[in-house]
């Protein structure tokens, strides 16, 4: 006896028909007829043994008697397919195709800006060592000696705005006679004898930080960003105005004397109006 003839006898003892038992067991109706008839070849085999085991328990047969006939019955097993389709492997070459435009924009743009910046380093270049009657910074108090080195030796960090770079390399081409002028009143601290006594300035710096210093008479004497580690003096007529754009990190002397930037100075910035006492 197979397990649809064992299952449909003891529908029948129960006196119920094909309907009844699919709406009492909430099976349906045609998963029942075809247990009982045997002809489970359209039933996938993973639901057909659980649809023979809760019929059998619905008719309340022996469920010991239905698993021991429950391998006789055969279902439909499903087709294996691959889930590698050919719009996923479309898909995939497209995404490596992105990947690669990314990775060369990304390196076509690192290019222009590295360029883009090489130059603009090589048009900054300059020599910070200019003549001191100008007012412009001067590294020691000898005379100033030609510069044989090649422009491009010495990297001038500075930011200032390009009218006023283009007027130091004015200034720095000045006449013969104009730096014979400069090399005599380096000699003396006074023009004349109504002329107004110049003055010295001194600052040394522990990170870099932004400068802008002018002298009574009008010149500018500083307008740079000066480096950590530098130190620079300058010469003028009092008084001078100050700016230091980071004053926690200057040491700053007048004549040799010591100034506190302290009571001057707010959020890190200085500013300052220094002549003698």
């Amino acid at each position: 006896m197979t397990p649809g003839d064992l299952l449909r006898g003891a529908r029948e003892q129960q006196g119920l028909t094909i309907e009844a038992a699919s709406a009492q067991s909430r099976i349906k109706a045609g998963v029942l007829e075809a247990i009982e008839s045997g002809e489970t070849g359209e039933i996938p085999s993973v639901y057909l043994r659980g649809y023979v085991r809760n019929y059998a328990r619905f008719l309340s047969v022996d469920a010991a008697e239905v698993e021991t006939r429950i391998n006789d019955i055969k279902g439909a097993e499903p087709g294996v397919r691959t889930v590698f389709t050919v719009k996923n492997r479309r898909n995939s070459g497209e995404k490596w195709l992105k990947a690669s435009s990314y990775l060369v924009a990304s390196a076509l743009i690192a290019t222009l800006a590295w360029q883009f910046t090489h130059e603009a380093v090589r048009f900054s270049q300059g020599d910070s060592k200019l003549s001191s009657t100008s007012g412009l910074p001067v590294e020691s108090d000898a005379s100033p000696e030609p510069d044989t080195r090649s422009s491009n030796t010495h990297l001038n960090a500075s930011i200032a705005s390009v009218e006023i770079l283009s007027k130091r390399s004015e200034l720095a081409s000045d006449s013969a006679a104009e730096q014979a002028w400069a090399a005599i009143s380096d000699t003396s601290e006074t023009v004349g004898d109504d002329a107004s006594p110049m003055h010295r300035l001194s600052i040394s710096t522990s990170a870099d930080t932004w400068v802008e210093i002018s002298d009574a008479a009008g010149n500018q004497l500083e307008l740079d960003l000066i480096r950590a580690g530098s130190s620079r003096e300058y010469k003028g007529q009092t008084p001078f105005d100050v700016k230091i754009g980071r004053a926690s990190a200057v040491v700053l002397n007048m004549d040799g004397t010591a100034i506190d930037l302290g009571p001057y100075t707010r959020g890190n910035v200085a500013r300052i109006t220094l002549q003698p006492q």
